[in-house]
């Protein structure tokens, strides 16, 4: 899979974690029925979050570091004992952009889209109206001419996230749902209107009303969520146990100005490596 690396300026090839048995999976008849009796359901993952939270699951830790190139110089701790102690690892992620600069609110591949007059948007293959994303708890005609960002991360991620301005929390709703993995091999499940996700509504001081939206994956036993009022940039919001997993953000007409590398990728399919705080776009000023 091709990905831009923004910060070395260079495009690149990404390796899949457990490619093979993703085609399997969605890719043969036989995976399908294991997929929908038994793979995308809650108790899976559950089963593999509680392997992966044992100190049975140390011996992946070295193997999957090494695999992957991960740096762990700039984690709080080096040292784990479990994989998803390890997959939840914490790094001190700072900031030099101006507050009407927005930030990416975690590491991972980001993109793009259009949010159109019928308040609908095309992600990859798949059309998906902000209704169906939202879970229909949200007053969403504002967001008309607005603009999507999704970021997916992938499993050799820091899977921690945090928020993109200084505001408050004002409504937030689960939605239930399964868990298909956010690779591209599933566009065609729909994935980000069927799996498990939980959508906030936060009211920002430089970007107006946004709606954030975590969604759940194969593997993703559980997003791991803060209950705050008030919040300010670059603080944690959450994390997500182990898996790969997208966040959705989404902004009404008028609120961001995208930069123009970002923009560019997104209308050639290509997703944009960013890490967290970083600028991804600035503020429309009036």
């Amino acid at each position: 899979m091709k990905i831009y690396d923004r910060a070395a300026g260079e495009y690149r090839e990404e390796t899949e974690y457990g490619g093979k048995s993703l085609k399997f999976l969605y890719g043969t008849a036989f995976g399908r029925i294991l997929l929908k009796a038994f793979f995308c359901r809650r108790l899976y993952s559950e089963l593999n979050g509680a392997f992966m939270r044992s100190p049975l699951s140390r011996g992946k830790i070295r193997p999957f570091i090494e695999k992957y190139g991960i740096d762990i110089s700039g984690c709080e701790k080096t040292s784990f004992k479990s994989f998803d102690d390890f997959f939840t690892r914490k790094y001190n992620f700072t900031t030099d952009c101006s507050p009407d600069e927005l930030i990416a609110l975690c590491c991972g591949r980001l993109t793009v889209y259009p949010i159109d007059e019928e308040l609908s948007l095309k992600i990859k293959e798949s059309v998906y109206t902000l209704t169906e994303l939202t879970g229909g708890g949200f007053e969403l005609s504002d967001y008309c001419g607005g603009v999507c960002f999704v970021y997916r991360l992938a499993v050799q991620d820091c899977h921690r996230y945090v928020f993109c301005d200084d505001g408050e929390t004002v409504r937030t709703e689960e939605i239930k749902g399964v868990l298909h993995t956010v690779r591209p091999i599933s566009e065609r499940f729909r994935v980000f209107a069927h799996n498990h996700r939980i959508c906030t509504l936060l009211r920002t001081e430089h970007f107006g009303d946004v709606i954030q939206i975590e969604v759940g994956a194969l593997q993703v036993g559980k997003i791991n969520n803060r209950s705050v009022r008030n919040f300010s940039r670059m603080e944690e919001k959450g994390y997500f146990s182990f898996g790969g997993s997208t966040i959705i953000q989404l902004f009404k007409k008028s609120a961001v100005v995208v930069d123009g590398d970002i923009a560019e990728h997104s209308e050639n399919g290509v997703e944009v490596l960013v890490k967290t705080g970083e600028r991804v776009a600035g503020r429309i000023k009036c």
